[in-house]
């Protein structure tokens, strides 16, 4: 269990992307009640399970869990 704190930034100029790689990512939310949020990811060849619970303040509780990058595709394709 970990606690997220989302922080967004905004970069002035284009200095950062002489030092920026792309990576694959692939998503997909299997559930987005108020109570909580289920996403599916898959980031180059790795799966992964997320669950984020109610935002309190800044904070939430977060739950991300490797899966097998199948499993993920399988959940993503449906």
């Amino acid at each position: 269990m970990a606690q997220e704190i989302e922080r967004k930034y905004l970069l002035t100029g284009d200095q950062w992307k002489s030092l920026a790689e792309g990576t694959h990512y692939r998503q997909g939310y299997l559930s987005t009640v108020k109570e909580r949020t289920v996403r599916v990811r898959t980031i180059g060849e790795e799966g992964y399970l997320t669950i984020k619970g109610i935002t309190v303040g800044i904070s939430r509780l977060e739950f991300e869990y490797e899966i097998p990058t199948s499993d993920a595709n399988e959940l993503l394709d449906e």
